[in-house]
């Protein structure tokens, strides 16, 4: 039988304690990243007030007839479709948020959509809660082919337009 002789041979110390170096940078590296998957994934606390509001308004959606009504007028002038998608960009089919009274809500009672067939533009007429007469208003507007909004708008920005959207809401009648 060969006997093995084993001969031991000094290590660099350098060279040992770059290793340790290297392992325990890469240890950190492995702790802050999970971490911060941890904590980026973490769902925020709600308090018990505002989980019970929530519960009982947030999980129900708005509802057509019920908390408001919409009603299409002149659809030979532009596709359901189209007005639709568009009403969508602008924000308009976020009827929680139309209906929302808060500061931070739409608050709106009322909204007319005028249609600029020549500008391909659609002129937008907001009624707040509680607004007193139809001179009670504010304007925006949407432009079709640029898919964007449109600032800046005059009253007479809607003068002889056609009426093609109404939204009304409800839940203040």
């Amino acid at each position: 039988m060969k006997r093995f002789h084993f001969t031991q041979q000094a290590v660099n110390k350098s060279s040992l304690s770059y290793f340790r170096v290297i392992i325990a940078g890469i240890i950190l590296v492995i702790i802050i990243a999970s971490l911060l998957f941890i904590f980026h994934n973490k769902k925020t606390s709600v308090s018990h007030s505002e989980t019970s509001q929530s519960s009982s308004q947030g999980n129900n959606q708005p509802k057509e007839g019920k908390d408001y009504t919409i009603q299409y007028s002149n659809s030979s002038l532009i596709k359901r479709t189209t007005l639709n998608t568009a009403l969508k960009k602008a924000g308009l089919f976020d009827f929680k948020y139309l209906l929302n009274t808060s500061d931070d809500g739409g608050n709106d009672a009322k909204i007319l959509v005028y249609y600029n067939q020549t500008n391909q533009q659609l002129i937008f007429k907001f009624y707040q809660n509680g607004y007193q007469s139809d001179n009670d208003y504010q304007i925006g507007g949407y432009d079709l082919q640029k898919q964007t909004g449109v600032h800046g708008l005059q009253p007479s920005a809607f003068n002889n337009l056609p009426l093609v959207y109404t939204w009304e809401n409800l839940q203040t009648k």
